[in-house]
C-alpha cells in the first residue's frame, strides 16, 4: 500500500543504506498542499549525488526498463520507486534529462512535516517542464 508510512518507510530504509533522499512528485505537492490527497501508483524521490553509483551498489529490486542516466527504479512492496539523480555546480542543483538540462529552483532540498521533502517552486516547476525534457 502506498501511503504516507509507505514513503517514510522507504525513505528510512534508503537511509539505512547510506542513501539520502527528498520526497518528490504527487507525494511531494500533497505534502506540500500543492494537490489534494489521492492515491499514488509509484513513489518519486530526489537523489542528491554526483553519480548512481552508490544507488547502483545496492541488492534492490530494480527495475531495468527504467533505468537512465537521470533514474533509476526499484519496486518496494509492488510499488514501483524512482529515483532522479541531482547533480550540483557552480550555478546551482540540476537534473540532465533526455532532452535538456533542467536546473532546479533554490528550494529543491526543502522539507516539510519532519520530512526532506522537495519544495513547492521545485515541485511545480519540474511539472511545467516535464513535457519538454523527457523523451519524445
Amino acid at each position: 500500500m502506498n501511503d504516507l508510512d509507505y514513503v517514510v518507510g522507504v525513505v528510512e530504509m534508503l537511509a539505512e543504506r547510506g542513501v539520502k533522499v527528498w520526497v518528490f512528485g504527487g507525494w511531494a505537492e500533497q505534502l506540500l498542499g500543492i494537490d489534494v490527497p489521492r492515491r499514488h501508483v509509484d513513489l518519486d524521490l530526489l537523489y542528491p549525488a554526483e553519480s548512481f553509483a552508490a544507488v547502483d551498489a545496492l541488492d534492490l529490486p530494480w527495475i531495468d526498463a527504467r533505468r537512465f542516466p537521470h533514474k533509476r527504479a526499484f519496486a518496494h512492496e509492488g510499488v514501483p520507486v524512482e529515483l532522479f539523480l541531482v547533480r550540483r555546480d557552480e550555478r546551482g542543483y540540476f537534473t540532465d534529462m533526455p532532452r535538456g538540462r533542467h536546473r532546479w529552483p533554490d528550494d529543491v532540498l526543502f522539507g516539510v512535516h519532519g520530512l526532506r521533502v522537495a519544495g513547492p517552486q521545485s515541485v511545480s516547476g519540474f511539472r511545467a517542464a516535464y513535457r519538454y525534457l523527457r523523451a519524445a
